[in-house]
């Protein structure tokens, strides 16, 4: 699954607090991730990850389809 941080001061601290859940991350650019999770289940970090930082804007994309904000 992708993820585009609308800035790449919060990519790295995306990346360490997917790490720290366990999930598999890989850098794709200054504000891409890929990350190796169902969406449901990155959805809901997603969640946690927004009311920790709430001016970090992250959009979800993947699989071809357009990409969506992330919940």
């Amino acid at each position: 699954m992708q993820l585009r941080l609308s800035d790449p001061s919060y990519t790295d601290r995306l990346a360490l607090f997917l790490r720290s859940l366990g999930q598999t991350v890989l850098d794709a650019g200054p504000t891409q991730l890929e990350v190796d999770t169902r969406r449901p289940e990155l959805e809901i970090y997603l969640r946690v990850w927004t009311v920790l930082y709430p001016d970090a804007e992250v959009q979800v994309g993947g699989n071809g389809a357009d990409d969506a904000p992330a919940a």
